[in-house]
């Protein structure tokens, strides 16, 4: 009579795992050697940690060396498990392995790794061998090791002290004017033909050219010679040599507010924000400016005085701005002052 007993019970266990409808987690393909459909079953029973009825991966287990169970080898890694029938699946946020029973191969995020031994089922259980849990574990450890090195790094930057001008350079108010509007008194049209937003320009640099002949072509010829980015500066004053006398001429850097190349200084702010204005001659070995080069000057200055709000303090010589004998001695600098209202 116990016998008989036995086998029923036996087969109503047969005849319930059969008939349990498949579930959870979805599938990331079949086995190592594309074997047949996974036979509906429900997820693998997983018991809870002492004390307590939540999920598997709440109960961290201690690693052990060999053979494991698959539930077991998801209580040790925090991972869900999965009991497909034809396969049995492990997932964690990292890490996705697939057992195939009967089969000496795992497949690790869609990569066949074989385990050198075959897992079995026991019971209602899957028995994985030891390459294959030193498999699954060392695959967590790369993804974390992985996740690690792609967190960014803080970084420190020195702390940038300021640096201050040397004592050989003017002292000047650096402290922002008040514009003076968009006024243009006896202003060229084509001095405001801008291809880009107007420069916040606070100084106007006046210079000699330092040689008897020349026009705007010449000086953009010479300074790109010498590696520039053209002309360095942003208004040429002709002395009718090779441009008209008391012509004044546009340079390639006006149109564009691109920043001068005229007075280089440690924090080059007069390059940055100042417009620089060259008259063509040598006024420091003889020669003076033209009426017409004097008139033309004047008329440019006390247009860009109106437009950029610049007051008559900060109208330089290129001798004011550093050590240089430019516009030579022989510039009628008072007199040019007087005509600009300083």
């Amino acid at each position: 009579m116990r016998t008989i007993v036995t086998m029923v019970v036996a087969l109503s266990l047969a005849a319930c795992t059969s008939g349990r409808a498949r579930g959870g987690l979805a599938d990331d393909g079949g086995p190592p050697d594309g074997g047949g459909v996974a036979a509906p079953v429900s997820p693998m029973p997983v018991a809870p940690p002492s004390g307590g009825t939540g999920p598997s991966r709440a109960a961290p287990v201690v690693a052990a060396a060999g053979p494991m169970d698959a539930g077991a080898l998801a209580r040790e890694t925090g991972m869900q498990v999965q009991d497909l029938g034809s396969s049995v699946l492990l997932a964690g946020s990292d890490v996705r392995a697939r057992f195939f029973p009967g089969t000496d191969r795992v497949s690790i995020d869609g990569r066949s790794t074989p385990m050198g031994g075959v897992a079995r089922r026991e019971g209602g259980a899957l028995v994985v061998p030891a390459g294959g849990v030193d498999a699954v574990r060392r695959a967590l450890r790369d993804a974390a090791a992985q996740r690690l090195a792609m967190q960014p790094i803080p970084l420190k930057f020195p702390e940038i002290k300021p640096v201050k001008p040397p004592p050989s350079l003017r002292s000047v108010d650096l402290k922002p004017r008040p514009a003076a509007g968009r006024r243009t008194p006896g202003g060229d049209p084509s001095w405001t033909a801008f291809s880009a937003a107007e420069r916040p320009w606070k100084w106007i640099v006046v210079h000699h050219s330092d040689d008897t002949e020349g026009a705007c072509e010449k000086y953009d010829r010479v300074h790109r010679a010498k590696g520039w980015d053209g002309c360095g500066y942003h208004f040429v004053i002709g002395n009718g040599t090779q441009s008209g006398d008391g012509e004044i001429e546009c340079g390639p850097r006006w149109r564009p507010q691109m920043h001068g190349a005229h007075a280089k200084t440690p924090d080059n702010r007069f390059n940055d924000y100042g417009i620089g204005v060259v008259l063509v001659g040598d006024f420091e070995n003889g020669g003076r400016p033209t009426a017409r080069q004097s008139e033309a000057l004047v008329t440019l200055t006390r247009w860009l005085m109106a437009r950029y709000g610049v007051s008559p303090d900060r109208v330089l010589r290129h001798s004011d701005c550093k050590s240089t004998a430019c516009p030579g001695k022989l510039f009628p600098w008072s007199k040019f002052q007087s005509d600009i209202g300083g």
